[in-house]
């Protein structure tokens, strides 16, 4: 029996390890893979109380995505909140530190969530069984409230999502507390939004306390030093941009020995923003932990052999603003900027080894360290050629005709532009040059034409792609436009004189060129025209007044030469 008991003792514990919790996925980027996965977790929630964890959650990740620099590089996170459950709500109060105020409150009185409790607000003595134990009154401070069981939260981020990168413990406890470490721990106080982003300060960005939290954290940062030297400090290169400066953290004793960067910081005011120095960290180490590259294709793994045009596609995680400066580069010379996607012509290649390379720089105003500003992210694909290609025949958008409006303008394009390639474009029956590029334009046509295109690239050239410019028929414009005087209403009405036709209808400009609406008199307003519109109804002026009328095809949409009429 002794035997029977100690088994099955042993085994309850291990089938609750194993227990497996609903994931809210919060913010999803398309892949788990070397981006940010921020992870949150719950303790001191029942059963019964989930939905208030999921709104807690939902209100954490919606505020953390309005704090700089966070909201700027929001696409290199995704969020997922675990639903992990406790037998009793609430948090471990001993109240052995100094600073703790014991004494009952009576929660019923007040809010169920987000109390304004302030530090010193008394606390009642509690012992709640919860999933991963978090307690006050650690350090010898009340305020310092950490989870006791990081075998547990191990076990439940590995079974879960072991690939986490930050890692966010919401405590349901209505008292002021958090603390920072490896997991980033803040009670569900009014001020917990606010608490739990400065705890990732220091465990995703090794953020030090702007303000003195005592001797034994008296250590080394990029945002604390005991130096005051200018030439030494950690965020030299912010000095005198947006309040950064050196300033000490007291007038006595040890706080008078060590130096911050900033006066207002959310490292030592919850409601303060984070300085320049602080944002710059967390810059870097969201550039650390993971990559701008989301997702590539084709693949990376594999050597790439081209027979034929080939699309080489980026999704990537950017800023917002976007502030990446983004270079392709073949074989070393570059062929594209800024762009997501290129085509690359196995003509461009040489027989052997070729690399296609992207770089990224990102230029953002947030970074002023060389070592982060000189920072590129990159990838290759290799492709290796059996024989040197020529380069294929360029595509027109239109295929080989395209039509346009006599005396109009036209845009010749090319389909699936090659990044590096030069296009050269030229009026066929002469041979003359009329410009480069993927888009040229051609002005007042007045006749059909053939145009073509070659491609080039260094001492290679394509054959020709051509196009027909087919011109079509001139629309006349109208010539015999009555002018009719209605002095009674002080009106004037202008009608042109044409057989009717259905293809047809006008349009009346005023002579600024602006477009005129057409008289409605039952509503005494100016209305869009409808039918052939080849009346117009004006006030009548005690001046001279120009207006102009054009004919349109409303199958092609052309119009005709604008026909003047002075009245």
């Amino acid at each position: 029996m002794f035997i029977l008991f100690a088994l099955l003792g042993y085994l309850i514990p291990a089938t609750a390890q194993s227990q497996n919790f609903k994931i809210d996925t919060l913010q999803y980027q398309g892949t788990a893979n070397n981006i940010v996965n921020l992870v949150i977790l719950g303790d001191g929630y029942t059963k019964d109380q989930l939905e208030d964890y999921a709104a807690d959650s939902k209100q954490f990740t919606n505020y953390f995505f309005s704090i700089e620099p966070f909201k700027q590089y929001s696409s290199f996170f995704n969020v997922f909140a675990i639903r992990t459950i406790s037998e009793e709500s609430g948090a471990t109060h001993d109240c052995k530190a100094s600073d703790c105020v014991q004494g009952d409150t009576d929660l019923g009185k007040f809010p169920k969530r987000y109390n304004k409790f302030a530090r010193d607000h008394a606390v009642p003595v509690t012992h709640p069984k919860t999933i991963f134990g978090s307690s006050f009154d650690n350090g010898g401070l009340h305020r310092l409230v950490v989870p006791q069981k990081n075998e547990r939260i191990e076990e439940v981020l590995k079974t879960h999502i072991p690939n986490y990168t930050q890692v966010v413990v919401l405590v349901n406890s209505p008292f002021y507390g958090g603390s920072g470490g490896k997991w980033a721990t803040s009670t569900v106080n009014f001020k917990s939004n606010d608490i739990a982003v400065h705890e990732i300060g220091h465990s995703f960005a090794q953020l030090a306390d702007e303000y003195w939290a005592g001797n034994q954290y008296a250590i080394e940062s990029v945002n604390r030093s005991q130096t005051a030297d200018v030439n030494a400090v950690p965020w030299k290169y912010w000095l005198g941009k947006d309040g950064v400066g050196i300033y000490s953290y007291g007038g006595k004793g040890s706080p008078s020995t060590w130096f911050r960067p900033h006066e207002y910081c959310k490292m030592q005011y919850l409601l303060a923003p984070f300085c320049p120095v602080c944002q710059e960290q967390f810059v870097a180490s969201i550039k650390r932990k993971s990559s701008p590259f989301i997702a590539v294709k084709p693949i990376l793994n594999n050597v790439l052999t081209l027979d034929s045009v080939q699309k080489f596609t980026l999704r990537l995680a950017k800023p917002s603003p976007n502030t990446f400066k983004l270079i392709w580069s073949l074989n070393n010379e570059t062929i594209a900027q800024n762009i997501d996607s290129i085509y690359l012509d196995p003509g461009m290649l040489h027989s052997g080894a070729n690399e296609l390379k992207v770089i990224i720089q990102d230029t953002t105003d947030l970074l002023r360290n060389p070592s982060y500003l000189n920072y590129r992210d990159s990838i290759v694909w290799k492709l290796n050629q059996l024989q040197s290609n020529a380069l294929a025949k360029p595509t027109n958008r239109w295929a080989d005709t395209l039509e346009t409006c006599f005396g109009g303008d036209q845009v010749l394009t090319v389909k699936m532009p090659v990044a590096g390639l030069e296009y050269r474009w030229y009026e066929t029956a002469s041979g003359i040059p009329i410009g480069t590029g993927t888009n040229v334009f051609i002005r007042n046509l007045s006749q059909s034409k053939k145009y073509h295109v070659v491609a080039h690239w260094k001492d290679k050239t394509s054959q020709q792609s051509e196009i027909l410019l087919k011109t079509l028929a001139k629309v006349e414009k109208p010539k015999d436009i009555r002018i009719r005087i209605d002095k009674k209403k002080n009106k004037v009405q202008l009608t042109v004189q044409e057989k009717p036709d259905t293809r047809y209808n006008y349009i009346w400009l005023n002579a600024d060129g602006s477009p005129i609406y057409e008289w409605d008199a039952f509503n005494g307003e100016y209305v869009r025209p409808t039918g052939a519109n080849n009346k117009l109804v004006l006030d009548r002026s005690m001046t001279v007044r120009k207006v102009y009328v054009q004919k349109v095809d409303k199958e092609t949409t052309c119009k005709s030469d604008r026909t003047e009429v002075i009245f």
